[in-house]
């Protein structure tokens, strides 16, 4: 008998190395070979350009994606394709059929071919971890979906390894897969259009982020809670549980305080009882800023009079901003925005591509360049910088106080740290001169042809003026705007109403002296 079970033993090894060389297969001709250019940015949209319109489409997208599923090649860039192709309802159902599909043969395949081999590498410590799973396996897996600290191809064929039953992982992967599907398809049918406004996009940050937020907050607990009573999953993954907690919380945490940055500092905040002049700003961007962009290194090598500056803004009660003028309360949320976005940039210069989940997928996505400040994980939604006593995003700032004071010339003048927003100027802006100010932004940005151009019977103009489009009157506000400020030829263009209305693609580049 002994000779019988080595010889079942030995044919379970081999199955496992033939499991093994399948996957290795897999890798080999995504990464080796043209096959592998449709999981790319660039092949997806080939693909869904292929695909747009064909009534085979739903048919051959899901039978790619289950294939791919079922054969441990990332599924993150055809999610997000299924979203741009079939919009976030159908998006949703395909992208879900596909994982679903995909993932139960990605089990079948691993109880087949390597639960033998697991087992008899395993030994005695087999028969409780089949326990273990029978017992707890469904809460188990279904925790480790909806909160996806383990990558979703792992779960796949480590639970086919393991004694949790088909019904049960089925049932629990139908279920637990669905929220994320969601959201990723959401996220990509937004991004890829591309027709939504800033703000909307901006919500969409808040959301994904959030339940990223949700689910890094939850780790710990939840690591703690499987090494103390196990689930099936649990059991079987805990080796991979420390490296994903790891990851994903420098992934998606801001770096500590350095020397001399704000938070860092041990100086007490000033005492202020006024709004505050701004020449401090004006020096600071006096000696970084060149002809628009702004030379990061120099300042990450003095940053002193920036964060001084900032500690001043810091403590500047609320009820003195209250009862100052509106051009005096504009000035100060003005250079607030922008000595924050210089901050922001510092933190984390020189900045990389994204590693965590999120960054990785809308940086593919939409084509972020590595050193862009989209790279920095919720970069304007993310509160990082104290003004008036409040710890502040630079959405906030810009949504929730500045674009509520109705002077819609604000964009073009707070700078957001990319090659296509208006131009950081080199001085900073005061109560008393700040409408001198404004319209010389506005002149100064219709006299560079990179954010505004009139030619024939079309108006071309930078994409901010599509986000805040609402800001100024919708189209015809814009144009009518712009009619304000023009002369000659050039205003009878603007004042004209059949005027097109277009806007150039947007260069998220980091606005460096560098770059």
């Amino acid at each position: 008998m002994a000779g019988v079970r080595e010889e079942g033993g030995t044919g379970g090894l081999i199955r496992l190395v033939a499991l093994a060389a399948i996957l290795l297969g897999a890798f080999a001709v995504v990464r080796l070979t043209p096959l592998g250019d449709y999981f790319t940015r660039e092949g997806a949209l080939a693909g869904i350009e292929a695909l747009r319109g064909s009534s085979w489409a739903p048919l051959v997208f899901i039978a790619v994606y289950s294939t791919a599923t079922a054969l441990a090649v990332p599924g993150t860039v055809l999610t997000l394709a299924g979203g741009a192709l079939f919009g976030t309802a159908l998006g949703t159902l395909f992208n879900w059929i596909g994982a679903n599909i995909g993932a139960n043969i990605a089990y079948w395949m691993s109880r087949k071919l390597g639960r033998d081999g697991v087992q008899r590498l395993l030994g005695h410590r087999a028969a409780g971890l089949d326990r273990v799973t029978r017992d707890h396996g469904f809460k188990g897996l279904l925790t480790l979906r909806l909160i996806p600290l383990v990558p979703f191809n792992a779960l796949n064929f480590g639970s086919g390894l393991t004694g949790i039953s088909g019904r049960s992982y089925a049932l629990a992967t139908a279920v637990g897969i669905l929220p994320g599907t969601a959201v990723y398809t959401f996220f990509a049918d937004s991004l890829l259009q591309g027709s939504q406004e800033a703000s909307r996009e901006a919500w969409i940050r808040v959301l994904v982020a959030g339940l990223l937020l949700v689910a890094l907050s939850l780790l710990p607990t939840m690591y703690k809670r499987f090494r103390k009573v196990p689930t099936g999953a649990a059991l079987l993954l805990s080796v991979l549980l420390p490296l994903t907690a790891c990851g994903a919380e420098a992934a998606a945490g801001d770096p500590p305080a350095v020397a001399g940055s704000a938070e860092g500092s041990s100086e007490a905040p000033p005492h202020v009882d006024s709004i505050p002049g701004h020449a401090a700003f004006s020096e600071v961007l006096g000696r970084v800023v060149e002809s628009g962009r702004v030379d990061y290194a120099r300042l990450l090598g003095d940053r002193s009079g920036l964060d001084a500056y900032l500690r001043l803004l810091g403590a500047v009660p609320e009820p003195v901003l209250a009862t100052a003028s509106r051009e005096d309360r504009l000035a100060f949320w003005i250079n607030a925005y922008n000595a924050c976005m210089l901050k922001r940039v510092l933190d984390h210069y020189p900045i990389e591509s994204a590693t965590g989940l999120i960054g990785r997928v809308r940086g593919a996505v939409a084509g972020y360049p590595d050193n862009s400040v989209q790279q920095i994980p919720d970069v304007f939604t993310g509160t990082h910088c104290r003004i008036a006593g409040v710890e502040r995003s630079q959405d906030q700032i810009e949504h929730e106080i500045l674009r509520p004071m109705g002077e819609p010339r604000i964009h073009f003048v707070i700078n957001c740290a990319a090659l296509s927003c208006p131009e950081l100027g080199p001085e900073a802006f005061e109560g008393a001169t700040l409408h001198v100010q404004l319209d010389d932004a506005v002149r100064a940005f219709m006299a560079d042809p990179r954010h505004f151009r009139v030619e024939g019977g079309t108006l071309t103009v930078n994409k901010v003026l599509d986000w805040f489009g609402e800001d100024f009157g919708g189209r015809t506000g814009v144009r009518e705007f712009f009619a304000e400020h023009a002369s000659g030829d050039q205003a009878a263009t603007l004042r004209n109403a059949s005027t097109r209305v277009e806007f150039f693609d947007y260069d998220w580049t980091l606005n460096d002296t560098d770059a």
